[in-house]
């Protein structure tokens, strides 16, 4: 797999995207929230075909990342330290450091508030790890529930149960590959249960269109006619 940056001049605008050559049979063009464009082309696809491609789907490529442009946001780094803001499926809880009396470390909410015992307070870093544990444990809660809720619908289309794993991504909220293994980022548990739902139902989608084609967004409007929607709130500022 080797990837390559090419430019593409349209009009006044010049697009700016990596070339992947992978064992596929379509060529799949990419916008990721951090404004990249990915395109992944079979092996041989000529760079004449490839650009013509991107040439044609340019005018969706520039919407797609003015989209994105008028919801990203980039939050403040966390301190994790008590009084902060953390967001739990689209609402914000207080962060909450206390000591433990014992060598005994837990997070757990309480109250609309997250709390953390730890030894040493002050000791932020043991402070984010608990954060995260209790994140990546609610995560793999809710994911699972969502996913048990959407995937009937996919598995009248023959689509085998995925497995699902949970990782910290830049770029996507979600990923899946051919052989039926979803990646969900953890940051989306964050987010709006509703989004939770759009990233999950767009991943099952590929595992019928394995493209960004009319067929895909075809399969993703029947099963859930407001994903726009969604998505715009998925990539809006949560507070």
């Amino acid at each position: 797999m080797t990837e390559m940056e090419h430019i593409l001049h349209y009009g006044t605008t010049t697009i700016r995207y990596e070339l992947t050559y992978t064992e596929r049979t379509t060529l799949a063009i990419h916008v990721h929230p951090d404004m990249r464009v990915t395109v992944e082309a079979p092996p041989q696809t000529e760079l004449a075909v490839i650009e013509g491609r991107v040439r044609k789907r340019a005018a969706w490529i520039l919407q797609q990342q003015r989209d994105f442009e008028r919801y990203r946001f980039d939050q403040p780094p966390r301190e994790y330290v008590s009084g902060e803001t953390h967001y739990y499926l689209g609402r914000a809880y207080r962060l909450k450091v206390l000591e433990s009396a014992t060598d005994h470390e837990i997070a757990y909410m309480s109250r609309g508030r997250i709390l953390v015992y730890v030894r040493d307070v002050t000791n932020t870093g043991r402070v984010r790890a608990w954060v995260e544990r209790w994140y990546r444990k609610q995560a793999k809660r809710i994911f699972q529930e969502r996913l048990d809720a959407w995937y009937p619908q996919l598995a009248r289309l023959g689509v085998v149960y995925p497995t699902v794993q949970i990782r910290r991504m830049e770029s996507k909220w979600g990923s899946c590959t051919a052989a039926g293994k979803i990646t969900l980022n953890l940051k989306l548990i964050q987010k709006p249960k509703e989004c939770v739902d759009y990233v999950i139902v767009h991943e099952l989608c590929h595992l019928v269109e394995h493209h960004h084609g009319p067929a895909f967004y075809a399969l993703l409007t029947r099963l859930m006619p407001d994903w726009e929607a969604r998505r715009h709130k998925l990539n809006a500022p949560v507070g």
